[in-house]
């Protein structure tokens, strides 16, 4: 089985380096953000002049986003992967399907970082990161190998847990 070949560690490391890079970006936006406050004066010439006022605004979305985006990483370094779980889990890399059929979707069940999708490497099939408040996740968890589960979506689909390395 082609997709039992994927590394859920190096998929682990890929979502840590793009939350690293957006993370750098992130703080370049706050930087810019948090000196225009301070070079626009203090005291408006007239009540049409809000650029300073925006720019303390979107310095602050910034820097609650970055803290959001650091508590993600921390999460992610502290991950534990499961080896050989019975039952998906947190830290499981899940694959559905029809039983006799291929691959509907490959799901990485993380606690943060839900939505997220990397390219599986030798497989070609994007993995998507779901979190256990979602829809699939809540489905999925508990379930064991070779599981019936119904998918949510409209309409609702039936598919088989195949895969859970």
């Amino acid at each position: 089985m082609l997709h039992a070949r994927i590394d859920k560690r190096a998929i682990l490391d890929a979502l840590i380096e793009q939350a690293e890079t957006k993370l750098g970006e992130l703080k370049a936006g706050y930087g810019a953000a948090r000196d225009a406050v301070l070079s626009t004066p203090h005291v408006m010439k007239g009540k049409r002049e809000v650029s300073g006022q925006e720019s303390a605004y979107l310095a602050n979305a910034l820097a609650l986003n970055i803290q959001e985006r650091e508590h993600e990483l921390r999460t992610l370094r502290n991950v534990r992967l499961p080896e050989r779980p019975e039952r998906v889990a947190l830290g499981c890399l899940v694959g559905v399907g029809p039983a006799d059929g291929a691959l509907v979707g490959l799901y990485f069940v993380l606690p943060v970082c839900g939505g997220m999708e990397l390219s599986a490497e030798g497989s070609g099939s994007a993995v998507r990161v779901v979190t256990p408040a979602t829809p699939i996740a809540r489905a999925l968890l508990g379930k064991s190998f070779d599981e019936d589960v119904t998918l949510p979506g409209t309409p609702p689909r039936r598919a088989t847990v195949r895969l859970l390395r």
